[in-house]
């Protein structure tokens, strides 16, 4: 693993999504609610509803998180080329532990929040590198089940990032 490039990161909490943020990011965040009205019993969305189709027009920005709890740990099974491109790195096959380690970032942190609240969570990330350049996001995390191949749950975070300027300092 190589040192960190980052002088300064934060990870804000959001109690939701900000007004000003672009509609494609409302609309997903809706289907993760539609999706789970349709889940019935189920306390989450499971990935039979939020289906690779349904998320297509995202499929660049999404990354998937799958829980492993005699860890106590995730794996990012899907690490979004969109991410990829702008890092220059993929995370793909480690963990979140090593992403906040690199960055400075809670994500780890967050996944867990997501999974325990069952509900999406939503955080501005902002981060101050080592020649003054600044990155900010919106990071969206949202909950999924599927099974294994027993038939056992499989807990997921479905995860994207969008650039973000925030219309006031968080």
């Amino acid at each position: 693993m190589t040192a960190s490039y980052l002088l300064d990161a934060t990870d804000t909490e959001l109690d939701r999504l900000p007004d000003n943020v672009d509609s494609s990011i409302i609309t997903l965040v809706d289907l993760w609610y539609d999706a789970f009205a349709q889940a019935g019993s189920e306390t989450i969305p499971s990935r039979t509803i939020l289906r690779a189709e349904r998320l297509r027009q995202w499929r660049d920005d999404i990354c998937l998180y799958e829980y492993l709890p005699v860890k106590n740990d995730f794996l990012v099974r899907i690490d979004a080329p969109s991410i990829v491109a702008l890092n220059g790195e993929s995370f793909q096959g480690s963990t979140p532990r090593e992403i906040d380690l690199k960055y400075g970032t809670c994500l780890m942190a967050a996944l867990h929040k997501t999974l325990k609240t069952k509900r999406p969570t939503f955080h501005y990330v902002h981060l101050i590198g080592p020649h003054g350049n600044r990155r900010q996001w919106l990071r969206v995390l949202m909950p999924a089940q599927t099974v294994d191949h027993l038939g056992d749950p499989v807990f997921q975070v479905l995860g994207v990032r969008f650039e973000y300027e925030p219309m006031h300092y968080i």
